[in-house]
């Protein structure tokens, strides 16, 4: 099979396809992601750290159990090391769960509803969580600010807890921006109410 074989027909050049809802690729427009080649490969780029992040938690949880079990002697530190990168793994993943639009929503009276009443609703419902993102994460910044200026650690291996918060907090406030994009987005374009509220 060719690469031209996979587009669909009728598809622009560099631009790739909707992603087919049976398959398991994330690659289709949804929120901010459009079909462009460039942003599907950015938001690839930008799970690599927390699919990293998941598979290094994996592995030390297998060995942690295999020492444990077998060995009796258990690494030492793996729940503060288990509970860093929880920390980093679940903010990181944060900011692409905004960026495709992908939280919670209930749509059982999308059916019965007008557009404009759908599209006013993404809009205040996505400036709501970005004054909430923003307020969450500038509070989160505070404590990180607070916590390197005492020089909190943790207590095993050391690990700097005022740069996991400022991490975090970073990730919130990106949040909050892609929310304001987000609800751009649907005012100045009528055709993206539904890539929002996939």
């Amino acid at each position: 099979m060719t690469q031209d074989d996979t587009k669909t027909p009728g598809a622009l050049p560099g631009v790739l396809a909707a992603a087919d809802p049976e398959s398991d690729d994330f690659g289709g427009p949804a929120g901010l992601i459009d079909e462009a080649r460039w942003m599907v490969w950015l938001e690839r780029a930008v799970g690599i750290l927390p699919a990293a992040i998941l598979l290094a938690m994996m592995a030390l949880t297998f060995v942690n159990v295999f020492m444990r079990y077998l060995f009796r002697q258990p690494i030492s530190g793996a729940f503060e090391l288990m509970s860093y990168m929880l920390g980093l793994m679940v903010f990181l993943s944060l900011v692409l769960v905004a960026a495709r639009s992908e939280h919670v929503r209930i749509s059982v009276l999308d059916g019965l509803l007008p557009d404009w009443f759908r599209r006013a609703r993404a809009v205040l419902v996505n400036l709501i969580l970005a004054a909430a993102s923003f307020g969450l994460g500038w509070r989160m910044w505070l404590y990180g600010v607070r916590l390197e200026s005492w020089g909190e650690k943790t207590q095993m291996y050391g690990l700097p807890t005022g740069l996991l918060a400022k991490i975090m907090a970073l990730c919130t406030l990106i949040c909050a921006v892609l929310f304001i994009l987000l609800a751009l987005k649907v005012m100045l374009r009528r055709d993206a109410l539904n890539q929002v509220e996939n």
